[in-house]
């Protein structure tokens, strides 16, 4: 059976529900267009000017706008022209902005608007998945509508942060995750492995999702000849994921001689968590709590005799060696003091698992907004998820539902707030869709959730 015929035959429903069983292409071009407007006028016009009020920040930042106008203007890859090269961020948004730079020059609104085109790319690609995933043309089309129009993406796409590039790239890499599973085609693995080393020059924190694939997929097999393909399988998409990430690799080895695989901002990372988690109940905004932490961190270099220069959160150093040991340096100090204490470590990973990865905003109002924002999608994600475990298709969701485990649990020994949450909110998107669906087929029928029974057709367009 091909791909196509697995999807023509694989439904979560057996029958129609009230909603359009066919949607048209002009519908669907429709409803789409409809929603690339709103998302353009809401980050263009909207949220500039209810910022303030709002609490939420939009000016650009996170160092890729300076990495990005400096390769704009022939500079290199730095965040000022008087410092040393760097490995502070990977090289593919600053790529991005860079381009973008050239044509629009230093400024938000270009940005901008490759974040609102992405956000839009994005929008589509997850369509294509939700029909992977639930053979349900309408699922996938409230997924991504949901998505397309979710507030904090908003948010996200006019601050012109990395978020919608990293999603864009992810979801492109799970398309091909997903398709390569039910083909079993070594070179689909391999083309899904080429699209994780995009996403990882993206966002790097992608890289280690594989490890967890392969140990679910080790799991779940059959026998030891299923265990032998899936190692090989995965070992062909590594391999392939190196493979695109080796020029940044080489790159920073012959900038340092030492292997740099991602980039240089872990320890800071780490550090940050650790400092906030002890501090923000006295410091009450976790902004002066972020600001205390950078505080720490320029008291350190000093100490270290290192010779920088930043801003109350960044230190960027004159030599690539020093900015590589400082990032060690923090690494080994928050190590240990977690090794010392078991209790603090626990301490804090719950909170953030639990409440700042999904909440925390950099000021009580905004985690306020963002505890009003989150908790229906969550909720209505987590009643996806019942809805797929009744039906007995659970297994059908296995990467979405792992890739949503994983991302929090990266940040759980390091830093979390709110906005690494939108990393994941096309796969709750999807789940909190199937919900909806459900929902109204239920409250359609009055009768509750109808048996699941396998039927030839779909509801795919």
């Amino acid at each position: 059976m091909t791909v196509t015929q697995a999807r023509k035959t694989y439904s979560l429903w057996s029958s129609p529900v009230t909603a359009p069983t066919h949607l048209t292409r002009k519908l669907l071009i429709t409803l789409f267009i409809a929603g690339l407007v709103v998302n353009a006028m809401v980050v263009l016009v909207v949220l500039p000017r209810s910022a303030s009020t709002l609490d939420y920040g939009l000016q650009l930042g996170d160092l890729y706008d300076f990495i990005g106008n400096n390769l704009a203007l022939g500079h290199g890859y730095r965040v000022d022209v008087n410092m040393g090269e760097t490995m502070m961020r990977e090289p593919g948004y600053p790529l991005l902005m860079a381009a973008v730079f050239k044509i629009t020059g230093y400024g938000v609104v270009g940005p901008r608007i490759a974040c609102i085109a992405l956000a839009f790319a994005a929008a589509l690609i997850l369509r294509l998945l939700a029909l992977e995933i639930t053979g349900n043309g309408v699922v996938s089309v409230i997924a991504a509508l949901m998505f397309l129009l979710y507030p904090a993406n908003l948010v996200a796409e006019a601050r012109a942060g990395v978020e919608m590039l990293c999603v864009s790239t992810v979801l492109l890499f799970m398309l091909a995750l997903y398709r390569a599973l039910q083909s079993g085609s070594i070179w689909q693995y391999g083309m899904g492995g080429l699209l994780l080393g995009v996403a990882s020059l993206v966002r790097s924190e992608v890289i280690l999702f594989p490890s967890l694939v392969l140990l679910y997929l080790l799991f779940t097999s059959s026998d030891w000849r299923e265990r032998g393909k899936a190692l090989l399988r995965m070992s062909v998409l590594g391999i392939a994921a190196l493979t695109v990430m080796s020029p940044w690799i080489i790159r920073n080895y012959l900038l340092v001689h030492q292997f740099v695989p991602t980039t240089t901002l872990s320890g800071v990372a780490a550090q940050e968590g650790l400092y906030t988690c002890k501090h923000l109940p006295e410091d009450e905004e976790f902004f002066s709590s972020q600001r205390g932490a950078g505080h720490e961190r320029s008291e350190i270099a000093k100490q270290l005799g290192f010779r920088f220069d930043g801003t109350y959160y960044y230190q960027f150093f004159y030599i690539p060696q020093d900015e590589l040991a400082f990032n060690r340096v923090l690494l080994s100090s928050v190590s240990k003091e977690y090794r010392s204490s078991p209790a603090l470590l626990a301490d804090c990973a719950a909170k953030n698992l639990f409440f700042k990865f999904w909440f925390l905003g950099k000021t009580p109002r905004a985690t306020y907004l963002n505890i009003f924002v989150q908790s229906p999608l969550l909720l209505l994600a987590f009643g996806g998820v019942i809805v797929l475990y009744k039906r007995k298709h659970l297994q059908k969701a296995a990467m979405v539902l792992l890739y949503i485990a994983y991302v929090p649990l990266v940040h759980a020994a390091i830093i979390a707030h709110a906005r690494h949450s939108m990393f994941v909110v096309p796969f709750l998107a999807v789940l909190a869709a199937i919900f909806l669906v459900w929902a109204w087929d239920a409250l359609r029928t009055q009768h509750g959730p109808r048996k699941v029974r396998e039927v030839q057709g779909s509801w795919t367009t």
